[in-house]
Formats: structure tokens, C-alpha cells, sequence
């Protein structure tokens, strides 16, 4: 046909096109659609991904019509999962809740996107500085957290998004997701886990001594609820008592400066206050616990009429 519209008739040539792009974009007859569409799912399930996307392609776009396209899509995904590419499968998936809102195949879909951040959050895959599998499988979770709210596997997806944060020492994301865990899935096996995760953001987001005593306390406070319970799991019983007995230490030893600097500028009621918090049963296997008993002691002698120490 081309071949006829040339020379002379060259003018023709973009009437040509577009009839040719309007033909292409005309939705295939459905008995010829569903037919494509069975002959591609039944390849999907046998394996054979390639001529399955082989022969979708008859299928893509507007020539798909508009019934069939839940089910062209969810093939399409499957397909792209099966040749090792979960990210295009997502892109597919991507606008499923908008495109086709009362599809049957919404279970299936969520399903399929949890199973795809999952993969990519195991994948150390990446381009330099371009592209990462772990920013994709963000990406893909934080979608189905936002869009699939209702999903059984929310808890799942909170577990590995607050660990990529906590991993990435982004610490109050961290304590947003397991905070968002425990309270949206309270009955869920993960809740203990996103319990000692939620209190180690609160401790790793501390900075020693210097930094603020009602954070440190409320670290502290989360580490104590988490020890608490019961938990099959020795090792975050371990962590968690040595961030706690740290935390004590810091407290300690910022109640002593705090006492210090009282002192420095006569303020005895402060200077007391604080000696005797760091010297009370609360701090008393802290490593500065020594200390804050002789300053104590020392603060007495100065006013014989006080209390003596170790309330």
C-alpha cells in the first residue's frame, strides 16, 4: 500500500498512517480477544512466559476490549514476573485499583505486589547510582500499604519497610512503620518484633549522654514493655537489655551534668534534685551509680539538715 502513494502521490502518505494507526487501535472483536487471552493464560500457567507475551501483544492497549483487561493485565504481570522482571510486572499493576476497581482479580493483584516488593527487598540488584532493587521494593510497598490497605499481608509489607528504615538509620521512619504495625495489626505474629524495633529506633535515634532526657526515658520506657513480655527470641532479649542498661548509664551520667552545671552557677534545689535521681534504686546498677552516691554525700555534708541519700 505505501509503495502506491509514492512519488507523485507522496501527499497522501499521512492519510495513509493515520488509517493504518486508526485500524490498529481498534478494539479486536471479543470472540478473537478471548480467544488470545485464553491461549495466553494457559501458556502463563505452562510456563511458557515469552509467547505468552508474545501473544498479549495482540491484545495490548485499546485492542483489548474493556471486560477482558483486568485479566490481560493480571497475564501480563504474571508474565514479566516469570522472565525475572518484577518491576515492569508492577508497572503493570501499578494503576489495577483505578483501572478496575471491582475486579474480581483484586485479591490475586494484591497478592502478586506484595509477592513483588518482597522479591525485590531480597535482590541486591542495581544500576550504580541509577537504579537500586531495594528502592524499587520501597517503591512497591509503600504502594500496596496506601492503595491495599485492607490486605492481609499489611503487616508483612510494615515488617520490611520499618526494617529497610531502620537498616537505612532513617530511625523516626522506622518508628512510623512498626508504630503503624503494632496499631493496625495489633493480633499479628509480628507485633512483639515491631515492639523491640520500635523501642531500638527510639534508642538509635539517641545520641549519648548530651542528648535529651525525656527521649532517653522514653526509649527506656519501650525497652522495659518490650522485656516484659514473653519472647521466643533470646537474641532480642539480649539486645534489648544492653540498649536499656546504656540508656541507664546515659541517663546517669546527664543527671550528673546536670547537677554539675547546677553547681557551677549555685542553684542547690537543681543541683539536689538531679543527685538525687542519679542516686536513687532507679539508676543503681548503672556504672555512674557509685559517683552520684559521693556527690550525694558530698551535697549533705555542705547541709547537714537535709535527708540522707540512697531514697
Amino acid at each position: 500500500m505505501l509503495a502506491m502513494v509514492t512519488g507523485r502521490r507522496s501527499w497522501a502518505l499521512p492519510f495513509v498512517c493515520a488509517a493504518l494507526a486508526a485500524c490498529a487501535s481498534q478494539a479486536t472483536p471479543l470472540p478473537d480477544a478471548e480467544r488470545h487471552l485464553t491461549n495466553a493464560e494457559a501458556l502463563v500457567r505452562n510456563g511458557a512466559m515469552a509467547e505468552a507475551q508474545s501473544v498479549l501483544e495482540r491484545i495490548a492497549g485499546d485492542a483489548c476490549p474493556k471486560r477482558l483487561r483486568d485479566r490481560r493485565d493480571v497475564a501480563r504481570a504474571t508474565a514479566l514476573v516469570g522472565l525475572g522482571e518484577p518491576w515492569n510486572a508492577f508497572l503493570v499493576l501499578e494503576k489495577f485499583p483505578d483501572l478496575h476497581p471491582h475486579s474480581e482479580l483484586r485479591p490475586t493483584v494484591v497478592e502478586m505486589v506484595w509477592e513483588i516488593g518482597k522479591t525485590l527487598a531480597a535482590s541486591d540488584g542495581g544500576f550504580l547510582f541509577f537504579w537500586s532493587d531495594r528502592v524499587a521494593s520501597r517503591t512497591v510497598l509503600e504502594h500496596l500499604i496506601t492503595r491495599h490497605p485492607d490486605t492481609p499481608r499489611l503487616a508483612d509489607a510494615l515488617r520490611l519497610l520499618g526494617d529497610m528504615a531502620y537498616e537505612d538509620r532513617n530511625f523516626v521512619l522506622a518508628q512510623d512503620r512498626f508504630r503503624q504495625l503494632m496499631k493496625e495489626r495489633p493480633d499479628s505474629e509480628w507485633v512483639k518484633y515491631a515492639r523491640f524495633r520500635f523501642a531500638m529506633s527510639l534508642f538509635e535515634s539517641l545520641q549519648g549522654p548530651e542528648y535529651d532526657l525525656d527521649k532517653m526515658g522514653h526509649a527506656a520506657r519501650e525497652l522495659r514493655d518490650f522485656l516484659a513480655e514473653t519472647t521466643e527470641n533470646p537474641d532480642l532479649v539480649t539486645k534489648a537489655r544492653a540498649a536499656l542498661a546504656l540508656l541507664m548509664d546515659w541517663q546517669a551520667k546527664r543527671h550528673l551534668q546536670i547537677a554539675a552545671f547546677y553547681r557551677r552557677v549555685g542553684n542547690r534545689p537543681g543541683r539536689r534534685y538531679h543527685l538525687e535521681i542519679a542516686a536513687s534504686r532507679d539508676f543503681e546498677n548503672s556504672s555512674f551509680h557509685t559517683e552520684a552516691l559521693s556527690e550525694l554525700a558530698e551535697f549533705r555534708s555542705e547541709d547537714p539538715g537535709a535527708a540522707p541519700p540512697g531514697r
